[in-house]
């Protein structure tokens, strides 16, 4: 049977900084968002709140499924293969959370 340690200790290290990262980023489109209406503005937010958390559930079983193949197929070290697909992680779920930051305003109505 596998160890599950280091892809749970993956999963959730790269989930608590991509939370992070959609807290920072929901700042930014607030700023973004300024001047526009408000129901433009919540929509635009909660199209962005759900692409982000989409992407962090997606990127969870990334992260899952990459952590134990580096582990078990490539004989990786459990150490370094947390650090890099938690690495990897957070780059790709940052860059979703920054498409769904573009992709939301223009979508809510916002010009």
């Amino acid at each position: 049977m596998q160890n599950k340690t280091p892809a749970v200790i993956s999963v959730v290290l790269t989930i608590i900084l991509l939370v992070v990262f959609a807290i920072v980023s929901a700042l930014f489109e607030m700023l973004a968002l300024n001047g526009a209406s408000e129901s433009q503005g919540m929509t635009a937010m909660g199209i962005s709140i759900l692409c982000q958390g989409v992407g962090a559930v997606l990127i969870g079983i990334f992260v899952w499924w990459l952590t134990n193949l580096l582990i078990f197929k490539f004989n990786w070290g459990k150490v370094i293969a947390v650090i890099v697909t938690v690495f990897l992680g957070t780059v790709i779920g940052t860059g979703i959370s920054f498409l769904a930051l573009i992709i939301s305003i223009p979508i809510a109505g916002v010009r």
